[in-house]
């Protein structure tokens, strides 16, 4: 399952980057993998047990918290991509605002879609490193839609 968090992440990541002329192209392989690495560190970082109902809620749809923990994240690739990728910090912004919220509607779309095997047990379990989300992290996940 976390194969397929990276790749969403890094697809997401591709396409704001590579499509943003203002990033230059000897520098759009390294703020592809700064911004994955930082999404997918942020949201390990998040996933606390203080804080678990609130990224349950983000990927449940919920507006508030969604808007709390995207902005901690989106400052995170931010700052990521300033210090070290050297980007300007208006671009960095840009690609942050971009490439996070749309990460968390597509991995909201896909938790919710009973024909995809994506679900938000086993998304919680492979950022913790547990067994596909078995657990608290797995009943959690399943009381909010997983499957």
């Amino acid at each position: 399952m976390l194969d397929k968090i990276l790749d969403l992440v890094k697809d997401q990541a591709a396409e704001a980057i590579t499509n943003n002329s203002k990033v230059p192209a000897e520098k759009r392989q390294a703020a592809v993998e700064t911004t994955t690495s930082t999404i997918v560190d942020s949201l390990k970082d998040q996933i606390t047990p203080g804080n678990i109902s609130n990224v349950l809620a983000m990927f449940g749809g919920n507006a508030s918290s969604s808007n709390a923990l995207s902005g901690t994240i989106q400052n995170s690739v931010v700052s990521a991509l300033t210090g070290k990728v050297g980007l300007n910090k208006a671009v960095a912004t840009t690609i942050a605002t971009t490439v996070v919220p749309a990460l968390f509607s597509l991995i909201t779309k896909k938790n919710d879609d009973p024909k995809d095997s994506f679900d938000l047990g086993s998304i919680l379990g492979s950022l913790t490193g547990g067994d596909n989300g078995g657990g608290i992290l797995g009943t959690l996940g399943k009381l909010f839609g997983g499957k």
